[in-house]
């Protein structure tokens, strides 16, 4: 099994990105796409299927399927976790679990505790790293065996978790906000220093620099799905200048707004009816954000 991707979508209410999302997609042969829904109002269309979108509830769609997000309000904005994952000929086990065991046309709600496990899985997919790659896989198998057995929801609910849930969901809502990490610690009610450790030893990244990332990813849907200037993206997600907002953006990215832009609105644009089946270099660190648009 591989995970081909894990993408985080906050807030979805730019009227491009409400178009992209709300599109009627489906994926190739062996092809699963997991939808964990955080926030916001909408409805969720799986196949033939209608679902009313709840906080933690959780969607699989399988190869060939036609799904798509439909928001019913730009005052509660929908917040989910995307993880599209595909199976290799031979893999019986995982096609067994994925095909008979997890019925698709319903809605698993998982409640509120879930934020973690799904930024944790984000960050070990997409590590450079293949162990934590690997790791990425076995920590997804497990969950969907769990998920069959209707056994999740008996997760212990450790005390660490519950500290990086809760500085998630803070930082997750603060990505337009400006943010120091005094902040984000108050909230938690930890030290600055406990909070940064923490971070750290569950996802290899300190607070402060995660939500660096979210704004980041902001802005690459911003660039692609929006006609907003480079300066009012910086405006919007709290850079201290547009040359600031350029630089880090580089660093992420390893293009400059404009190239970004550029290059990818232009991509996105030649195959306009089967953007589901778009798929790119895997091994640059910029595809990350644009794969999210072009395979999700």
């Amino acid at each position: 099994m591989l995970i081909k991707d894990v993408v985080f979508v906050y807030h979805l209410q730019e009227p491009e990105e409400l178009v992209w999302h709300g599109r009627h997609h489906l994926h190739g042969p062996g092809e699963f796409e997991i939808h964990f829904f955080l926030e916001g109002e909408g409805l969720f269309h799986n196949g033939g299927a209608s679902y009313t979108l709840k906080p933690g509830s959780l969607f699989i769609s399988p190869p060939g399927e036609y799904h798509r997000i439909e928001a019913t309000s730009l005052d509660h904005p929908i917040t989910y976790y995307a993880v599209l994952l595909q199976l290799s000929a031979g893999e019986d086990e995982p096609a067994e679990l994925l095909y008979r065991h997890l019925p698709w046309r319903k809605s698993y709600p998982l409640g509120d505790r879930y934020r973690f496990f799904f930024e944790e899985l984000r960050e070990r997919a997409l590590s450079s790293r293949e162990p934590l790659r690997h790791a990425a896989v076995h920590q997804l198998l497990s969950f969907l065996y769990l998920l069959a057995g209707e056994d999740v929801l008996a997760q212990p609910d450790r005390e660490d978790n519950r500290h990086i849930e809760k500085a998630l969901i803070y930082l997750q809502k603060r990505v337009f906000r400006k943010t120091v990490l005094s902040q984000v610690a108050a909230q938690v009610n930890l030290s600055e220093e406990h909070l940064i450790r923490l971070f750290q030893r569950k996802l290899r990244i300190t607070p402060m620099r995660y939500l660096t990332r979210l704004r980041i990813e902001a802005a690459t849907s911003m660039l692609i799905s929006s006609s907003l200037y480079s300066y009012q993206i910086a405006e919007k997600l709290q850079f201290h200048s547009e040359f600031h907002f350029s630089k880090v953006f580089k660093r992420y990215t390893g293009l400059s707004p404009r190239q970004y832009r550029d290059r990818y609105r232009q991509l996105i644009g030649e195959t306009r009816e089967d953007q589901s089946i778009i798929y790119l270099n895997q091994n640059s660190q910029g595809r990350m954000m644009h794969d999210r648009k072009s395979r999700l």
